[in-house]
């Protein structure tokens, strides 16, 4: 390792000269050792004329226009080339064909009267370093046996004179903790207090190590360090920036601890203090020491490798700027790439991690992570033309509708329409309308039935999926929906965990008066599970996902895939449904509730759903929605308080409901109900069996349900009267709203399936074969169709004169057929 102290006794001024004219600055011509007007590098801000002033005897320079800049040969080289210190001292040597052998410190580590800023990165390739191999970002590969840039020795030293006494150890702390970062973390990442009582730059330093935990002696690869006032209580800066102490090259800093009682995602920072404030807060973070645009595979491979990004998954949380968001598709590709399913945040703009977590808390970054999008790899852009697009609309005969957003309840109208223009002008309601349905449902629970009539009653029980593809906004668009319920479990978790506190702090714990936690909302769907939850909150809970693809899919992977699918169908209609639990005997849940609500994209959709959804009746069951993509565009709007406040205080009032009312209709609303039932019923007789007819059916069931969530929440709300026993009738006003609500649910739950011909596998042969027959074509054609999936030809004729018959198909003249 190069020793800073005997470069810079090699350095006069003809060597300052080469090196600042090596990193840009014009003085090629220039004679005399202090020059003025000189024109500096674009890397340092310099714009077209002329500002700076260089001391080339020191080796110094300074900008006198708009940036201020001030530094020396270090600092420059560090700051234009892109290199950390110890690099830059390295790319000198080698510019000036030195002995770099000869410049090696004694004892490892670097000394230095001026220890120089650490700028960013750029591609981040290690100048002057070509034996070490590449990655494929132009990273160079950690080495296998890095030599240690401190001792641990050192690192305790620093650590004990932080959590000492001392008012700069006092500030230092305090300092941390207003950044969120707890002294159980100080204590776990060994962050130190380094005193350098001669250092005209900064006398203290708040010194975070960098240790290499994959490896036995957990050398400390490493060391990230920030000038320190006391007396101002932050940070030490200098032009506006951090004053740094920096040691090593781009290292790894993992705070990852499999042994922690959280469920969190591993969350890649953008820097050191994100990361430990996020591990401090109750979160699995890591994050690189150079910033964002440095982050090497390697490191893709050590997270792969970890439990809690295995079970929990991944989310690239870097800073809200055009770095940051530029450079997180970039990490979370290399996270891909190591066989991981990582999502990227949005950051609010000109916020990182620690920002968030010292405005909101854990709340409010859960909140961002929730919402992040899942990174998929960017698929090739192709043209397609108008004629294209038009031929698809005519092809799947169904245009997208707009939501009926008149027919929500107003206090959930007032939400959804809020939460819609906070996302975007353009945004389609339906994205936080839909899922909101399933919300609503949740709230109400079990705590009330729809009694069509003495034999029927139904449940709240909505199932409801958006579908959109990676970067539509559904992720945000979905959050704004369960904002409300995450808030709602995150005090209820608080709640508990100071009562199972309480319960264990007694001499002899009755194991009868354990407190349960009272659960709004679950991610698992394991059937065992959804008992457990159940059984301790028999009302009901909500399971809401991001991602339903996981869910979806997990049917056919598992030997016992369709009694979990069974077990399911059986929740859905509020019937008795039961599990053995291992260890604990069998659980049965007489009237189960669990509404479910989610995103998932096209192709996943298309991939997850297969025959064994459609043969049970899982899938019709899903409600559908695909609504618009709009570009995104920045808006001020946002949903005010008093909107939030009147539609919490909705939520609260269903929540509060107690279990066990019904509820049926009055005479106005019985006779649309029974117009309504028998057209639709009516309607499924000019269907062919199969998927399409499965998904109508359904959705008689589905707006029975909708007419008993939109009775809830206007009583709830006022808008109409409860009765003194809240068993007030369904109006004939809300019976229209459900009416609206359901057929427009069926009718895009019926478009998704056209357009993405969802359950072909599931359709009878002949169903198959027309679904595979061009618009037109003739019968030569329709018998290579056949003969393709092993139809016989006579088969495959008489499948024709049936279509004719069924009017399926239209006979243009003889041997030409078209669909209709």
């Amino acid at each position: 390792m190069i020793d800073a102290d005997k470069l810079k006794e090699r350095l006069g001024a003809s060597e300052h000269r080469r090196i600042l004219g090596r990193c840009g600055f014009d003085i090629s011509g220039e004679r005399g050792t202090d020059l003025e007007g000189i024109l500096g590098p674009s890397a340092l801000g310099e714009g077209d004329s002329g500002n700076f002033a260089v001391n080339l005897e020191e080796g110094l320079v300074k900008d006198w226009g708009s940036t201020g800049y001030q530094g020396d040969v270090l600092d420059v080289v560090q700051d234009t080339q892109r290199l950390d210190f110890q690099e830059a001292l390295q790319w000198i040597a080698e510019e000036l064909d030195l002995d770099a052998d000869a410049l090696q410190s004694e004892n490892g580590s670097t000394s230095s009267s001026k220890s120089t800023r650490s700028a960013p990165r750029g591609d981040g390739r290690a100048n002057g370093r070509p034996e070490m191999p590449e990655a494929s970002n132009g990273l160079p590969e950690p080495p296998e046996n890095p030599e240690p840039v401190v001792t641990h020795e050192q690192v305790s030293n620093w650590h004990g004179r932080l959590m000492g006494e001392g008012e700069a150890p006092r500030a230092a702390r305090q300092y941390l903790v207003g950044r969120a970062v707890t002294e159980g973390t100080m204590r776990a990442a060994h962050i130190g207090l380094a005193h350098s009582p001669g250092d005209n730059r900064a006398e203290w330093w708040i010194m975070i190590p960098i240790p290499r935990r994959d490896l036995e002696e957990a050398p400390v690869v490493a060391v990230k360090g920030f000038g320190f006032d006391p007396e101002a209580g932050g940070w030490k800066r200098k032009d506006g920036r951090k004053i740094p102490r920096n040691a090593g090259s781009a290292a790894f800093l993992n705070l990852v601890d499999a042994t922690r009682d959280t469920d969190s995602a591993v969350v890649v920072c953008e820097g050191e203090l994100d990361a430990l404030s996020a591990y401090a807060q109750g979160f699995h973070a890591v994050s690189g020491t150079a910033g964002a645009g440095t982050f090497n595979p390697e490191w893709a491979r050590l997270i792969a490798e970890m439990e809690p990004a295995q079970e929990n998954g991944v989310v690239v949380a870097y800073d809200g700027d055009e770095k940051g968001r530029s450079n997180a598709p970039d990490t979370a590709e290399a996270l891909h790439g190591a066989g991981l399913e990582p999502h990227v945040a949005s950051l609010p703009d000109g916020k990182d991690v620690n920002d968030v977590l010292v405005e909101g808390g854990s709340t409010d970054l859960h909140a961002h992570l929730t919402e992040a999008e899942p990174y998929t790899l960017p698929e090739p852009e192709l043209e397609v033309s108008a004629q294209t697009q038009t031929e698809k609309r005519e092809e799947s005969g169904r245009e997208y509708e707009p939501f009926p957003i008149g027919a929500l309840p107003d206090a959930v109208e007032k939400y959804v329409r809020a939460s819609t223009r906070a996302l975007g002008e353009e945004m389609p309601p339906a994205m936080v309308g839909v899922p909101t349905l399933s919300v609503l449902a949740g709230a109400i629970g079990n705590s009330a039935k729809l009694r069509l009539k003495k034999s029927w009653t139904e449940p709240a029980t909505l199932w409801s999926a958006i579908v959109a593809p990676s970067g539509s906004t559904k992720s945000p668009a979905f959050s704004h929906a369960l904002r409300p319920i995450y808030k709602r479990e995150a005090e209820a978790k608080k709640e508990y965990e100071r009562e199972l506190a309480d319960w264990k702090a007694q001499e002899d714990p009755d194991p009868r008066d354990k407190p349960t936690r009272t659960r709004f909302r679950t991610g698992d769907a394991t059937p065992e599970a959804v008992v457990k939850i159940l059984e301790e909150n028999p009302r009901g809970v909500l399971l809401a996902r991001d991602e339903l693809g996981a869910w979806i899919g997990s049917f056919d992977r598992y030997v016992n895939g369709a009694a979990d699918l069974q077990f399911w169908i059986e929740v859905w209609g509020g019937i008795q449904a039961s599990r053995d639990r291992a260890g604990e005997g069998n659980t049965t849940i007489t009237d189960p509730v669990v509404p479910v609500t989610g995103t998932i994209q096209p192709g996943t959709l298309k991939e997850k759903l297969g025959e064994i959804h459609f043969d049970t009746g899982f899938a019709s069951r899903l409600i559908l929605c695909q609504p618009p993509t709009r570009p995104k565009r920045w808006t001020e709007a946002d949903v005010s308080e008093t909107v939030r406040v009147i539609y919490e205080k909705l939520l609260q009032l269903l929540y509060d409901t107690p279990s066990g009312m019904e509820v049926g209709l009055s005479p106005g609303a019985k006779e649309l109900w029974i117009d309504y039932y028998n057209s639709a019923n009516a309607s499924l007789e000019d269907r062919p069996e199969g998927p399409l007819r499965a998904v109508a059916a359904k959705g008689i069931t589905h707006t029975a349900r909708l007419a008993l969530v939109l009775h809830r929440c206007r009583q709830a709300s006022g808008e109409v009267p409860t009765g003194e026993d809240s068993t007030a009738p369904v109006t004939e006003e809300t019976m229209q709203g459900a009416l609206r609500l359901g057929e427009w649910l069926t009718e895009e739950t019926l478009r998704v399936y056209q357009d993405h011909q969802l359950g072909r596998e599931a359709l009878p042969p002949i169903r198959r074969f027309l679904v595979n027959l061009p618009e037109r074509f003739k019968t030569s054609e329709a018998l290579e169709i056949a003969e393709a999936d092993d139809i016989p030809e006579r088969t495959s004729k008489k499948w024709l004169s049936d279509l004719v018959e069924s009017g399926d198909l239209d006979r243009i003249r003889r041997g030409h057929y078209r669909k209709v």
